[in-house]
């Protein structure tokens, strides 16, 4: 939390990371490594926020739409059963698409913590995976992937809804992959 507020109070560049770690002595991680853990938080936040803001305008609705219109005509009972039966039957499932960097950046916080889930790459499934995108819209009233549920509960995305990378630093991913038995 420190860096945090160093980061946001200080200005860019080496001499604001030399002045940070001059007022945080027990700090020993050496700076470049500290900025960038502090970038990333930054980042998460302003994601984060901007989620929210998209999520309750009327941006949202037209993402929604566009979502169904890429599906094409399809039965959509069918389908939400089909993410039905995934959820219920998989501890830990991420929708996503592979050339996506903040699903990579989720599968790799999942892979570094050893846990075992099932990772559907919607974009190489044709229309069956914009099929399940555009339900997973009506379900979550979100387009944006990943979509990370843990034990057929929605956990929002890499760092939003509130995302797999905030609950990991808020020390509460570990305890739902457990309770879920995928750590291996």
């Amino acid at each position: 939390m420190q860096l945090a507020r160093i980061h946001r109070a200080a200005p860019v560049g080496a001499p604001a990371r030399r002045a940070a770690a001059a007022r945080s002595p027990t700090t020993t991680a050496p700076a470049p490594q500290r900025r960038s853990i502090v970038a990333a938080g930054f980042l998460e936040e302003a994601i984060n926020a901007v989620t929210i803001a998209v999520k309750e305008s009327p941006l949202n609705k037209g993402k929604k739409a566009l979502a169904k219109l890429q599906a094409g005509d399809y039965d959509e009972a069918a389908v939400r059963a089909k993410l039905e039966g995934i959820l219920t039957g998989t501890p830990v499932v991420m929708f996503s698409f592979s050339t996506c960097p903040f699903c990579n950046r989720a599968k790799a916080l999942l892979n570094e913590l050893g846990a075992s889930y099932e990772a559907i790459e919607l974009n190489e499934m044709g229309k069956d995976g914009m099929q399940l995108r555009a339900e997973l819209a009506q379900m979550t009233d979100r387009t944006s992937m990943p979509s990370i549920w843990i034990q057929g509960s929605f956990v929002g995305g890499c760092n939003d809804g509130p995302g797999i990378m905030p609950l990991h630093k808020q020390g509460k991913l570990v305890p739902l992959l457990r309770e879920a038995g995928a750590l291996r």
